[in-house]
């Protein structure tokens, strides 16, 4: 088990931003922007403008795990991690989300399909990014303090989560700040779903789906990085 980390400079800021695929993400991020202003103009049509709004909730778990990586450096602990831990698990599942926009993908008058398809796999493999990084950073924590099991018993609860947070936005239209302004519907719903499973099309296949999806690209995602990293020293 490693020891706890410590961050004594602003500079080691700057290397956990580098470390957590920051930069990346961003440049990402600004040409998938880029071309949704492209195609508005060239098309005259806001056809694709709900991408950025669902990219901006697939940023928001990543920075809630940027802040978070920050704060373990400087020696918090679960009394700061924990609420900002379960807001980012709420928030979780708007990065993989975006895979399911695809079902928005069709031929459309003026802009050929090829340029929609390059479009939104830009966005799509963005999220899945972002996600990826925001899971790194919790699954490096508990690594540290409780050992790789249970790290990696975190990644596969989490995807499951997440898979069964992906059914309830895309198929029961749910948001995440409905947790927050609509607590009661929500939980009655999930209670539901816990009581009849086989009732909902859709909930068993989508949880199922991306709960082995997002641990699969994780063991990938681990591997590459590893092998990118390995002559650097940790940050």
């Amino acid at each position: 088990m490693t020891a706890p980390l410590t961050m004594p400079s602003h500079m080691s800021f700057l290397s956990v931003l580098r470390r957590h695929g920051l930069w990346p993400a961003a440049l990402s991020s600004a040409v998938g922007v880029g071309m949704v202003a492209y195609r508005l103009d060239w098309s005259q049509s806001a056809s694709y403008a709900f991408l950025v709004w669902n990219l901006i909730l697939a940023w928001a778990p990543y920075v809630i795990a940027l802040a978070a990586r920050v704060l373990m450096l400087r020696g918090h602990g679960l009394r700061v991690l924990a609420p900002m831990a379960m807001a980012w698990l709420a928030l979780f599942p708007n990065a993989p989300y975006l895979l399911t926009d695809f079902i928005h993908v069709h031929q459309r008058p003026v802009v050929p399909i090829w340029f929609d398809v390059a479009l939104m796999t830009l966005f799509v493999a963005t999220g899945w990014l972002l996600g990826l990084l925001s899971l790194e950073v919790w699954k490096q924590w508990l690594e540290e303090r409780w050992g790789r099991r249970t790290a990696w018993g975190f990644v596969g609860v989490t995807s499951v989560l997440c898979g069964y947070g992906i059914y309830l936005g895309r198929v029961e239209r749910w948001n995440s700040w409905h947790v927050l302004t609509h607590p009661s519907t929500l939980f009655t719903s999930i209670g539901a779903h816990l009581r009849e499973p086989l009732a909902f099309p859709y909930l068993t296949s989508l949880t199922v789906f991306f709960g082995l999806l997002v641990p699969l690209s994780y063991v990938a995602y681990e591997a590459l990085v590893a092998r990118i990293r390995r002559p650097r020293t940790a940050s």
